[in-house]
């Protein structure tokens, strides 16, 4: 599940720009100016919308929002909680 996340989040980011050749999942891709701060609000609504799950604030303030690994990491924390829940 966690690779499935992951595909999904760097094609997100292929859509967006594309990628320098030394990216990997630990770079910042708001910093390195992947995705600029208009089309954040689209990639956060698509990434809840394929998952079900809803990003908070804390979420995109949070140092791990910023990277890829990160990003896997809050999603993957979702999925879990909401499948114990139900």
């Amino acid at each position: 599940m966690q690779n499935d996340i992951r595909l999904y989040v760097l094609t997100l980011l292929q859509k967006k720009s594309r990628l320098p050749k030394d990216f990997d999942d630990t770079n910042d891709f708001i910093s390195a100016g992947i995705i600029d701060s208009i089309a954040i609000i689209k990639f956060i609504l698509e990434i809840e919308e394929k998952f079900d799950i809803e990003i908070t604030e804390a979420d995109i303030e949070s140092a791990g929002f910023r990277s890829v690994n990160g990003l896997v990491a809050i999603i993957g924390k979702k999925l879990a909680a909401a499948n114990h829940a139900e």
